[in-house]
């Protein structure tokens, strides 16, 4: 199984998943032509997606995706309440095809397991996802407010993990940020700080984890420097911070 990320950050975010046969997108957070642009940088062939999930609603994870989908005949999967909050999106000319998932089902497509992880967060009916192929694993995990019971017990024994690390609590109640904004990031259906990543590795079998990436870090309120500081103690081998802009090379598990 091989992975990489064609950015991650407030300003957008996707992630592509594969083997040999299969070629799949979650989330595609920029417009259709900066996702054409990044995919040319990874060596990618829009072309060659067998799918295409999407996490939730929120616009810095789904801008791009109906429009690719569209462009390129492939099939989204999504929850209800995902494609019920993103119908103004969805132009009347797309011909799309949807597949409806639930949270906690596992969907098979061709040598893969895919398994949706119900978090909690402030959208409708939000997911995010653990792959699974040839006796490897890999969970993307961003966007939610806290470890729930649910999360730590789908990923506790995964091989390959990105984990959201947002934001530093301090430097974001000194922020500039309203303090309506601040008191949403900061709540159980907010994002993850580093302190409460820090908190679920520790609960997981990192035994078992080989490979260790922290995503969606804030621009204004985090920095790389601080997320290694707060993991280290827990995850001894090589931490990668995901760039938000350029993402993360293709990585073998």
């Amino acid at each position: 199984m091989r992975f990489c990320s064609l950015g991650s950050g407030s300003s957008g975010n996707s992630f592509l998943v594969k083997n040999e046969q299969t070629l799949l997108v979650l989330d595609c957070g920029f417009s259709l032509s900066e996702i054409e642009t990044r995919m040319s940088q990874k060596e990618i062939n829009p072309e060659n997606i067998t799918a295409l999930f999407l996490t939730h609603e929120h616009d810095d994870h789904s801008r791009g995706i109906f429009s690719l989908a569209d462009k390129y005949k492939k099939p989204i999967y999504l929850t209800h309440g995902t494609l019920k909050m993103c119908a103004k999106k969805i132009r009347k000319s797309y011909q799309l095809k949807f597949n409806i998932i639930l949270p906690l089902e596992t969907i098979i497509l061709d040598e893969f397991k895919i398994s949706s992880i119900p978090v909690p967060h402030d959208a409708r009916e939000p997911v995010q996802f653990k792959f699974e192929s040839q006796n490897k694993s890999l969970a993307i995990i961003t966007d939610l407010g806290f470890g729930s019971n649910e999360l730590i017990n789908s990923i506790k024994e995964i091989n390959a993990l990105i984990l959201e690390s947002n934001h530093d609590d301090s430097l974001l109640r000194k922020s500039r940020y309203p303090i309506a904004l601040k008191n949403r990031i900061l709540s159980d259906y907010g994002h993850l700080s580093n302190e409460q990543s820090f908190q679920i590795l520790k609960k997981i079998n990192l035994d078992k984890l080989k490979w260790l990436g922290a995503a969606h870090l804030s621009k204004e309120n985090n920095s790389p420097e601080l997320v290694l500081n707060s993991w280290k103690s827990a995850f001894k081998k090589e931490i990668n911070i995901i760039d938000r802009d350029f993402g993360l090379n293709w990585i073998t598990i």
